[in-house]
């Protein structure tokens, strides 16, 4: 009798588990045989190329290799400067950020230090209140003296009664002590040379402002009058010392030599001007010392002191000027006709130009300037130069014309010949601007000196 063995259970489970990997492998292969002619049967309906059917590896650009590394190259370059222009708009806005968060801290903290340093430093803020009072003190003096003359409404005789270009006075009218100057004379027979040297200087006023002074010495050689009918004298040469800076007792030590005939020398004057050196306005005149050299002998080495007097002018030439008043244009016309001047030497190589404005309220509005002509006797110039200005302006204004010399060698080497102010007040000029205002759009001509 025959046994019948029957599977148990875990062996059941495990030929369970073999078909269903069999199932699932069936399934899986008959799966990718679907996709696969499914891909074949969309290849054959969409008509792909050969060509695109290659994979990326054998992909070729269809240039050669030169042209792809330089297209390589410039994208390459293009990156890098977009992104240092990111990099340096970044670096622009912390810094703008850093700087208006570093001036807000700065002011806080200067705040709190004035506020700490308040307490511990009250004698030396009271110190320096008082210095700084004092300045502004000094500094409304000197305002108040002048407010009257820049004031548009100020008198025609108070600007009359200032002279720009005198020395200091102080209050009490008396003048301030100017100082005293020392120099040398020596004429050089064997050379027909007039030797000057100028020494040193003392007790030289200084500025009320700053409390120095700069000073420097400009010495000119004038020639009196070539007749006693002329009254003209004729500046010779010119020359200015070197500057010392911040001294009131300075030491120059400068010689300066001229060609000059002994037979002349009785009609020479040196003159010497101390002046306080400004770089951004006009020099201001401390005084002068003025040495004829007529009945002196100079053939030994003659040392002078002297002190130092007011500043004179001396008249070197005249101007033929005219003048015309426009008043429905608003404008002015000076001419400047002649210029009568005196040389010592022959006019050759020299040429002259004048530089006219008009200034109100001590204020220069505007200039205009000539051309160069020949130097004479009497240079004829023939010029009219027009100035607009508003009504008010032009009957309150200043005329002041300066003429200047130059070398056709060396025309960067000018100098200035002289100056005439004509302004409306009552003098002898005055006369000229009356009739100016009276003979309206009519020219008005008058000879006017010429002064240095």
């Amino acid at each position: 009798m025959h046994c019948v063995e029957y599977p148990t259970c875990t062996q059941l489970r495990h030929l369970n588990k073999e078909e269903e990997v069999k199932h699932l492998e069936t399934v899986n292969g008959l799966n990718s045989e679907v996709q696969h002619v499914e891909r074949s049967v969309w290849q054959e309906e969409m008509k792909v190329p050969a060509f695109l059917q290659l994979s990326i590896g054998d992909l070729r650009m269809p240039f050669s290799d030169e042209i792809t590394y330089i297209i390589v190259g410039l994208a390459v370059l293009l990156f890098l400067v977009a992104a240092a222009i990111l990099a340096w708009q970044i670096y622009q806005f912390c810094k703008h950020k850093s700087r208006t968060d570093g001036n807000g801290k700065g002011t806080q903290s200067t705040e709190e230090k004035s506020m700490q340093n308040g307490t511990a430093g009250t004698d030396d803020g009271d110190s320096q209140i008082q210095r700084h009072n004092y300045k502004v003190a000094k500094l409304q003096d000197k305002i108040e003296k002048l407010s009257r003359c820049l004031s548009p409404t100020s008198s025609l005789s108070e600007l009359d009664s200032m002279d720009l270009d005198s020395p200091l006075e102080d209050e009490d009218g008396d003048e301030m002590p100017r100082g005293c100057l020392r120099f040398s004379l020596f004429y050089d027979s064997e050379l027909s040379r007039l030797v000057v040297t100028v020494l040193d200087a003392g007790g030289l006023p200084v500025r009320d402002f700053s409390h120095s002074v700069d000073p420097f010495v400009r010495v000119r050689l004038l020639s009196g009058p070539p007749s006693e009918q002329s009254s003209l004298c004729c500046v010779l040469q010119e020359w200015d010392t070197r500057l010392v800076k911040n001294s009131r007792s300075p030491s120059f030590g400068d010689q300066f030599s001229y060609s000059l005939p002994e037979d002349e020398l009785p009609a020479i004057t040196v003159k010497l001007e101390v002046k306080d050196f400004d770089k951004y306005s006009r020099h201001n005149a401390l005084g002068e010392v003025r040495r004829p050299l007529k009945n002196v002998n100079l053939h030994y080495p003659m040392e002078v002191l002297e002190e130092l007097q007011a500043l004179e002018k001396d008249l070197v030439g005249e101007v033929l000027l005219s003048l015309k008043y426009l008043p429905t244009s608003q404008r002015i016309e000076v001419g400047l006709l002649k210029i009568k001047t005196v040389s010592h030497s022959s006019h050759e190589d020299k040429v002259l130009y004048a530089r006219t404005s008009l200034s109100c309220n001590q204020c220069k509005l505007k200039q205009q300037k000539t051309p160069l002509k020949p130097k004479l006797d009497v240079t004829v110039f023939n010029e009219i130069l027009t100035f607009s200005l508003p009504d008010p302006q032009i009957r309150e204004c200043i005329i002041t014309v300066h003429v200047y010399e130059v070398h056709t060698e060396r025309k960067k080497s000018k100098h200035l010949i002289g100056r005439l102010v004509l302004r409306k007040r009552k003098t002898s000029e005055d006369e000229h601007w009356s009739r100016m205002m009276q003979c309206v759009r009519q020219p008005v001509a008058k000879w006017h000196p010429l002064y240095i």
